[in-house]
């Protein structure tokens, strides 16, 4: 692995010829080009595979949720590197290759090390016409949770079971107990829904709360 300098031609990633480049810890480098196995996956490799795919697909939709969502522990992994180690474990039910996602144990948002806060308590979706939901909820600050405030900011968002489409709710603060979300017309059908909180400092991050289905109607 070579390390690159910026040089006349700037910043480059990408195949140059049998080199790649790519941008690691802040740094560019340049690597060989994997050359392609001729040997046929085993059923272990396949497994993966399928499942690495599936949760890789979902989880593209929330990249800019999971960064605030998830704290890395580990030095060189991403916040998203640890969203799909989460997820490829607990978010995936069936046998292979029939497999499909488990909307209830997905998790966006993982409370890292300086503790977390409180989740969302008694959420209800209920279904609007002209494609809208509303999403209400309660507050009951527990004392166990004392870094809990009304401003932390709720994170609400929503994916289309079949196409796999999400949309991000306007970021509201906890002490609102309600948000009106609307869809476009692609969103038409069934929706799954999830909310998490974080603290006005970003600090400090709640648990993911499934919020269950809910069908997108004109």
């Amino acid at each position: 692995m070579a390390i690159l300098e910026q040089g006349l031609i700037g910043t480059f990633t990408g195949k140059m010829g049998s080199i790649v480049i790519s941008k690691w810890k802040n740094k560019y480098v340049g690597k060989s080009k994997p050359k392609a196995s001729s040997k046929p996956a085993t059923a272990t490799q396949l497994d993966y595979r399928s499942k690495f795919k599936l949760i890789g697909k979902f989880l593209r939709q929330f990249r800019s949720v999971i960064s605030s969502g998830y704290r890395s522990s580990q030095i060189g992994r991403t916040n998203y590197n640890e969203a799909m180690s989460y997820n490829l474990l607990n978010s995936i039910s069936g046998i292979y290759p029939d497999y499909k996602l488990n909307y209830a144990n997905v998790k966006l948002s993982e409370p890292g090390f300086e503790g977390d806060i409180d989740g969302v308590v008694d959420p209800v979706l209920t279904a609007l016409p002209q494609r809208k939901i509303k999403l209400t909820w309660k507050i009951n600050l527990d004392p166990d949770y004392a870094a809990t405030k009304n401003t932390d900011l709720a994170y609400a968002v929503f994916s289309h079971a079949e196409k796999q489409i999400a949309v991000e709710a306007k970021r509201l603060t906890r002490d609102k107990l309600t948000m009106d979300v609307g869809f476009p017309g692609l969103f038409r059908g069934e929706v799954h829904g999830w909310l998490f909180f974080v603290s006005a400092d970003r600090k400090f991050v709640s648990n993911t709360q499934y919020l269950g289905k809910v069908m997108v109607i004109d």
